[in-house]
């Protein structure tokens, strides 16, 4: 067997039938793939929507700092309407937070 014809041999058209198994095994691995790039895409979206209720909750609490009355030593706060909004910004917080939480999402 001359060198042409064994290379021609191994190029040749050789019908043999799929491999089911093998195409399977490429099938769930397609389909973990999605699934998981959907998983990621939400977490990322958790993730920010978290990321702004915080800089929300600091934003708050920064006006509430900077907006107590002059006369008030340096540092102190006026407790009742600092209080009052604190309480607020966290329950608005909490709602934010644990509204995808008790939805199932």
């Amino acid at each position: 067997m001359t060198e042409d014809e064994k290379i021609a041999a191994l190029f040749a058209d050789h019908q043999r039938s799929p491999d089911e198994a093998f195409v399977a095994r490429i099938a769930r691995a397609v389909e973990a793939e999605r699934r998981m790039a959907a998983m990621r895409a939400a977490a990322w979206r958790r993730f920010a929507v978290e990321c702004v209720a915080s800089v929300a909750v600091v934003a708050s609490f920064w006006l509430v700092w900077r907006l107590a009355p002059a006369s008030l030593p340096t540092g102190a706060i006026a407790t009742a309407p600092a209080a009052a909004a604190a309480v607020l910004t966290l329950g608005l917080w909490f709602g934010v937070v644990l509204r995808p939480a008790a939805t199932g999402k």
